[in-house]
């Protein structure tokens, strides 16, 4: 009776398992035709600040840092600094599906597709088990760059049918005139120069779907994270940290909850 029950639990496992696998594979192979630069962020010189202390105000406060003297501190909680460039670390009892363990890198605020003003992120350490030039079209052949080989990640929970690629290439975002995001050091866009023989792959990192908030939604999951003690906490890494494409799941997100957790002490 036990071993007829375990062999009937195993493979449930196993369906189970093979049906997360399809439906994953399925939302991939949705954006295969195509790359996409993402929303449109807010025009030059434009800003947007309901509190002092959040959403694209410039941080004027101390300037402390953590023990890793490369990752700067920005508050938490209801004081955490917000704005484009900047690593949201996600609290130990965050259950939400896909925040849940993560590290939220902050890439755009702006007015989305029904003139709404949103804020937008990528989940830094999801990865899947596919690489960009596998959920691409085209002929293989045709993908002999090495970029091509780059790890896929699944940036939320939100997106339509595309991919969007993040780097840390200079001369790429000058050559195809993209802003910085915040003071990151990362820019979005220009596949299309690092589809070459000679670009560094350790430069760039691919995403599909994104996590979006408003200004409120972002705003009521800061503050309501406090009452456990255990708050959102905003952070500025390094542009390799982000970039990264060693990470399993919650990797990024352990990382930086270890350094926050010893810079409070």
């Amino acid at each position: 009776g036990n071993t007829t029950m375990t062999n009937r639990m195993s493979q449930s496992v196993c369906i189970l398992f093979l049906i997360c696998s399809l439906l994953l594979t399925e939302s991939i192979s949705a954006f295969t035709s195509r790359l996409d630069n993402g929303i449109t962020p807010h025009s030059k010189g434009q800003t947007r600040k309901i509190h002092s202390r959040c959403f694209s105000s410039p941080y004027s406060g101390d300037s402390s840092t953590s023990e890793n003297s490369s990752i700067r501190f920005l508050g938490k909680g209801s004081n955490a600094i917000v704005r484009p460039g900047v690593v949201l670390i996600a609290p130990a009892d965050e259950f939400h599906h896909f925040m849940r363990e993560s590290a939220v890198f902050i890439y755009a605020m702006g007015l989305d597709d029904h003139d709404e003003y949103v804020i937008r992120g990528v989940i830094i350490d999801h990865p899947t088990a596919f690489t960009i030039g596998e959920m691409m079209d085209g002929e293989d052949d045709s993908k002999t760059a090495p970029v091509y080989s780059n790890l896929l990640y699944r940036g939320g929970d939100m997106g339509g049918e595309s991919a969007f690629m993040f780097h840390s290439d200079e001369e790429i975002a000058k050559k195809a005139d993209h802003e910085m995001v915040g003071t990151s050091g990362i820019y979005q866009g220009g596949f299309e120069y690092a589809a070459s023989s000679d670009f560094d792959t350790n430069k760039a990192k691919f995403f599909f779907h994104f996590m979006e908030f408003t200004e409120q939604e972002l705003e009521n999951m800061l503050v309501d994270s406090e009452s456990d003690g255990d708050p959102w906490v905003s952070v500025e890494i390094p542009s390799n940290m982000v970039l990264s494409s060693e990470y399993d799941r919650g990797d990024a997100w352990a990382r930086l909850r270890n350094i926050v957790t010893q810079h409070n002490k």
